[in-house]
């Protein structure tokens, strides 16, 4: 057999090389190994490190949707916004010796990131997603720069995606944004309000009244709900509801129980709510109870995403309902493809399965993935 011959990357239209480039950066979120095993970004960040030139192509393949699932993350994302802020000063002394025939100072690092993130996910659950060192008194010039730092470019993202323990951070992101925007417009002008935010996603286990405390009980916090116009909520207890999977093995349709803490969302601050989505494991009866409890908790397995959609005329009718809230089953369905009923239920069933690993980590993957959106 002929070795194959080693073509040159070089060689090839600089077109063409740009989208392999991109194609490759982009992180890998619907990978097989848990995303504390394996970086869903290590590709891309690999990619960073081999010239300005791929980093630059890279970057927005990284910005795209940002995780932020614990502490540590967030402390290293907002290390890096305060090292862009310092290359955008950089930036702004660089133009004006531009202006004035002086000789600039070499400045390849700085990259805007706000217009390139779309999706940002903070906190996991059970866990404060606030550096501990932060926590301390003695830290609070520190707390508050960060909050300065993080807040515009959280507040830009359409789509934002909250861990319940991460509600009382964004509550001080959310009032840091409020009160510069009423800075900034002490002289009566009108303005957008300071987010971008249209779909909120809420994560983890929650009591009947949760925190919603922390935004509809301030001016701010109620601004905010009422410009969201999607809201989804995805949890592991949820999704891997037991006693919905007993009756599913011996043979019955799946029916949707929806949390009975629903009943206590604030739908009346959820002034231009169309829709609230809820994420489940794509599965199909008849199946082997202990097979699959036993087998996806050891090994991990591989489902499509079943995605149903309702309507907030809906939910906001039913908010004084005492009984259960209860989906009917949808009867046959198959993968990749969509079902709408007189009811204002929608279902959508993922093209491609991904792997479920029976943890907290499985939501995490379906809102990265983009199918729960």
């Amino acid at each position: 057999m002929d070795p194959i011959a080693n073509f040159p990357f070089t060689n090839l239209p600089a077109e063409l090389a740009l989208l392999i480039l991109k194609y490759a950066a982009q992180p890998t979120f619907d990978q097989t190994e848990k995303y504390e095993t394996k970086s869903p970004y290590s590709s891309t960040l690999a990619l960073c490190h081999v010239s300005k030139a791929v980093r630059r192509v890279a970057l927005p393949e990284l910005l795209h949707t940002i995780s932020l699932p614990k502490s540590e993350n967030l402390r290293m994302f907002v290390d890096a916004l305060c090292m862009q802020q310092e290359y955008a000063e950089i930036q702004k002394q660089n133009e004006s010796r531009l202006e004035c025939g002086e000789e600039q100072t070499q400045n390849d690092l700085y990259f805007d990131y706000t217009p390139h993130i779309h999706k940002i996910w903070i906190g996991c659950s059970g866990a404060n997603i606030v550096p501990d060192h932060l926590l301390h008194p003695d830290y609070a010039p520190a707390r508050k720069l960060a909050i300065s730092v993080l807040t515009p470019v959280l507040l830009a993202t359409p789509s934002l995606a909250l861990a319940w323990t991460s509600l009382g951070f964004f509550s001080e992101c959310l009032e840091h944004a409020w009160k510069s925007h009423a800075d900034t417009n002490a002289n009566g002008e009108h303005s957008p309000r300071p987010w971008n935010t249209k779909s909120l996603t809420l994560s983890g286990e929650t009591t009947a009244g949760g925190q919603w405390e922390l935004l509809k009980d301030t001016p701010q916090g109620s601004a905010f709900l009422a410009s969201i116009s999607h809201l989804t909520y995805g949890s592991h207890t949820t999704a891997f509801d037991h006693f919905l999977f007993i009756s599913m093995s011996h043979g019955l349709p799946r029916s949707y129980h929806l949390p009975s803490w629903m009943k206590s969302i604030p739908w009346p601050h959820l002034k231009n709510l169309q829709t609230f989505s809820m994420a489940y494991p794509y599965i199909r009866p008849p199946f082997d109870m202990y097979d699959f409890v036993h087998l996806t908790k050891r090994k991990g397995r591989s489902f499509h995403v079943e995605v149903l959609t309702l309507s907030a005329a809906m939910l906001t009718r039913r908010r004084n309902d005492r009984r259960d809230w209860r989906i009917s089953a949808f009867g046959d369905t198959a993968p990749g493809k969509e079902y709408t009923r007189s009811d204002r239920a929608f279902l959508k069933v993922s093209d491609s399965p991904i792997q479920f690993w029976f943890d907290d980590d499985d939501w995490e993957k379906i809102w990265a993935c983009g199918l729960c959106a």
